[in-house]
Parts: C-alpha cells; structure tokens; sequence
C-alpha cells in the first residue's frame, strides 16, 4: 500500500514540477497568479509527503488507531483533545483571521476547503516525521519534545518565511501581524499540540489538529482557486539571509484595515 502511493506522489509531484517549469519558472515574484501558487503549493505537498514516506512515519501511521478504548476512557485524555483542538480553533478560526487583510479577495469556500485539507495533511505529516525521527533514538520524553519543537519550529519558519509567504500566499499580513500570529497562533499551537503528542503518541490526531488550522488559514486569507481571473496582491517581501526574499507584509497607512 505504501509502495503505490509513493509511486502516486512522485508521479503527481513530478508532474507538477513539469508544469512549473514549462508554464510558471520566469513569473517574477512581485506577480501573484492563482495556477503558479497552486503548482508550487503541490510541489511542496509533495515533498511533504515524501519525506514523511521515506522517514518512516507513514508507514507507522497507518499501522495506527486514531485513539485507543482505553485513552477514550481517561478523563485527563479527553481534556486535553478537547483542549488542543479549543485553542487552535481560538487561535486561528478567531485571533488570526482577524489580523489578516485580503484585500477584497473573494471567498472560494470549497475550493478553500480542499486546498486546506491538503495543507494540513502534509504539513501534519512533515512534522510528524520530525517528532517519529527523534523518538528512534532513546531520549528521555522531555528531550524528544524539546528537540521536536527546534525542528518543527525551523521548518515552519524558513517554510514560511522564505518560501510560502514569499511563492504561494497572497498578500495577507503586516509586519505587526507576522509578530502576533507567530506568538499567539503558531507557536503556541506547537507547543501544545506537541506535548499531547508526546504524551499520548496519536498521530492521526495532532494531523487533524493542523488541518483545523490551516483550514481556517485557508478560508480567512481567501485564498484564490486555480482559475480565479484578476489582479492579485502579491506578498511584499524584505531582504533575509543570503539576501534572499522573505515575506514582509504589507505596509501603509491602511496596514490595519480589514477588507
């Protein structure tokens, strides 16, 4: 089983990858058009994708009940599901889509949908596949969390940073909102959701945990189909290392505004 939906995702990732190199590789990254972001966002899903195959995760998750009878038996379980999935849902479904600008973008509701499922499968399984290496090694549990959250942490920050808020999103934050979602939304939702993980090893459930909320990441920032027409702002980005364009949001007098 495994083995064909390696196959199925080299294939559909090279396949994309030809589609960007045909149609999308001279698009200069002060132009935002729907097909490029979307090609470039499989690739990356891709990628995901594999590197949780060739690590060993996605072998282990399959093999994996999304809960045990006796964990839905224990009381301080269920608090902490329950905790986990009621943060993330302040977090992004209410704290992040208030600081997100769109720009009058229009809603794409089932499409948003699909692209966010998608977003947080991959990215759930990347991260994973962090926390499934460290515990190999016989780390007491404080030390696999500790050494997880580094690398989750630096994953999501050169991932975003230097490549999906500079490649794939639109325009959607400020330099203030870029400071607040790091610090209410992101790093905290990797803190917690890691600790359940460490404690209780469910793997299906910190992914669905990340699909909660890249799912409202999706829908808030009105995140375009493939075949939107029109003008679209495209991130604005500042000099990172090695001189490389990162994303640096959006700057003017109407920064704050919510459109």
């Amino acid at each position: 089983m495994v083995q064909f939906y390696t196959l199925g995702v080299i294939l559909f990732g090279s396949m994309m990858l030809v589609l960007y190199l045909v149609k999308y590789r001279t698009l200069p990254i002060t132009t935002w058009k729907p097909g490029a972001a979307w090609t470039r966002a499989m690739i990356y899903f891709s990628i995901c994708n594999l590197i949780s195959i060739w690590t060993g995760n996605t072998e282990r998750m399959v093999s994996q009940p999304i809960a045990t009878l006796d964990q839905l038996s224990d009381p301080l379980w269920i608090v902490l599901v329950c905790l986990c999935f009621i943060y993330i849902f302040f977090a992004y479904w209410i704290l992040w889509s208030k600081m997100t600008i769109t720009f009058n973008r229009k809603y794409y509701i089932g499409v948003e949908l699909v692209f966010g499922t998608i977003w947080g499968l991959s990215t759930g399984q990347v991260l994973l596949s962090f926390y499934h290496i460290w515990n190999m090694f016989e780390f007491p549990s404080w030390g696999v969390y500790l050494m997880s959250f580094a690398c989750m942490g630096s994953w999501q920050y050169i991932v975003h940073d230097y490549f999906w808020d500079v490649y794939v999103s639109p325009e959607h934050d400020t330099p203030k909102s870029i400071k607040l979602k790091t610090l209410a939304s992101h790093i905290p939702n990797v803190a917690l959701c890691l600790l359940f993980l460490v404690l209780y090893e469910n793997f299906w459930l910190f992914i669905f945990t990340q699909t909660f909320a890249l799912i409202a990441t999706t829908i808030f920032q009105k995140f375009p189909a493939p075949w939107a027409k029109g003008e679209f702002n495209a991130p604005k980005t500042k000099r990172g290392i090695f001189g490389l364009p990162r994303g640096g949001g959006f700057t003017s007098i109407y920064e704050n505004a919510q459109q």
